[in-house]
């Protein structure tokens, strides 16, 4: 059940409310192609986590990041100054005056802020979670399971024409050049396969000598490099250092837009089921996503690359923990190696 779109004039000002996680907010751009190509002249808005920001913040079609620090109002409860920060930030929403509210979270803090900016319009999902759907004036129950067809498809019930193929990223020119200046450092000029290894959930962790086997195999063809943040760096390097020569990890040298311009100039990208496979497919680059507790039809690649699932008969469990995580460890090296051999080949 879908509630009709009220009439009236379109829309002058727009806030999508995405602020988090990294692969969730890059599933939502399609959402901001199509309102930018639906309201020329409309002020758009986007309220980001300051990890996700950086995303997006320089995009052409976006014209302001409100920054949500959820840290800082998640202690308002606690905190005088907290609070205070968190009354200005609700003031704030409401005096931005927006005609139009879309919450792509789908949570009760999503909700609540959605309904705090007072917008005549407020669209979310009709299953959101935790009683979200009460702050909409306009609910969507999408029919899709991926990730990516639910946010089209709330988009698609404004009228508002959303479509797979927005789903698209631009590198900035500071990450185009702190790219280039690491692929130069570490001879990653030609075609290079990138290795992703780092994962929110523990379930989706593939094992480090997994990563090592396909890691040496591929570096007797072309240059692999592993990336990450600096927390990861030992994991990395631990995985570097098993794969013999021709294997690099640069864990902790790239910013975010440094992350998706190495990812553009890659051949292809290994990964679990993480942000950076969504990077890889709006940036127009293979990707091989390695899943296990997670399901492919709601987070696997849409666009192009391939899923490799776990064969086991609790796959797709969508568990952060686990006793044995034998999932991932059923996913051969060579099953990997291969697959992304043949995108390659196909290239």
């Amino acid at each position: 059940m879908t509630r009709r779109t009220p009439a009236g004039p379109a829309p002058q000002k727009v806030l999508i409310v995405k602020p988090s996680a990294l692969g969730d907010v890059i599933t939502a751009v399609p959402v901001l192609r199509a309102l930018r190509r639906a309201f020329p002249q409309a002020h758009l808005s986007w309220m980001l986590s300051a990890g996700c920001a950086p995303v997006v913040a320089e995009d052409a079609d976006l014209d302001e990041v409100v920054l949500f620090q959820r840290r800082r109002l998640g202690r308002a409860w606690r905190s005088p100054g907290a609070a205070r920060d968190l009354f200005r930030f609700l003031r704030a929403l409401r005096d931005a005056r927006y005609d139009w509210v879309i919450d792509l979270q789908g949570l009760f803090r999503s909700g609540f802020f959605a309904r705090a900016t007072c917008a005549p319009l407020r669209a979310g999902f009709a299953t959101a979670r935790e009683g979200a759907w009460l702050f909409y004036t306009h609910t969507c129950r999408p029919a899709g399971p991926h990730t990516i067809d639910r946010n089209l498809e709330l988009a698609r019930s404004l009228g508002v024409e959303a479509r797979r193929a927005d789903m698209t990223l631009t590198p900035t020119p500071a990450g185009r050049a702190t790219a280039a200046t690491l692929r130069r450092t570490c001879g990653l000029e030609g075609e290079f396969v990138l290795l992703v290894p780092p994962t929110r959930w523990e379930t989706k962790c593939y094992p480090p000598r997994h990563w090592q086997a396909v890691a040496a195999d591929l570096a007797r063809r072309r240059p692999v490099a592993l990336l990450g943040t600096a927390g990861d760096r030992a994991l990395c390097e631990r995985i570097a250092d098993g794969a013999g020569g021709g294997c690099v990890s640069l864990a902790g040298q790239t910013d975010l837009p440094a992350m998706v311009a190495l990812i553009a100039a890659s051949a292809c990208v290994v990964c679990s089921d993480s942000a950076a496979q969504f990077i890889a497919q709006a940036v127009g680059v293979d990707v091989v996503t390695l899943i296990g507790p997670t399901r492919a039809e709601r987070t696997g690649p849409l666009l192009r690359g391939r899923a490799l699932v776990a064969p086991v008969p609790c796959q797709g469990c969508l568990r952060r923990r686990c006793r044995h995580i034998t999932c991932m460890q059923t996913i051969a090296p060579e099953a990997v190696v291969s697959t992304v051999e043949e995108l390659l080949a196909a290239r």
